[in-house]
């Protein structure tokens, strides 16, 4: 394969793994606030988010 097929492949293998480990996050920081662990500005904070953004990612509400 030429080198410009290859840096391609390479390019959207860390793509969809950021963007799967991005929603990872966003399902680990969903969980833990649904146990009330954190709450919902806490996740937005680590998710490095507003806490709109989160709550339109995740589902949830801001009930603080």
């Amino acid at each position: 394969m030429c080198q410009a097929i290859l840096d391609i492949k390479a390019d959207a293998k860390t793509e969809g793994f950021e963007e799967g480990f991005g929603e990872g996050v966003l399902k680990t920081l969903t969980a833990l606030v649904s146990k009330g662990l954190l709450t919902v500005r806490e996740a937005a904070e680590e998710a490095k988010t507003t806490v709109a953004e989160f709550c339109a990612k995740s589902g949830l509400t801001d009930q603080d």
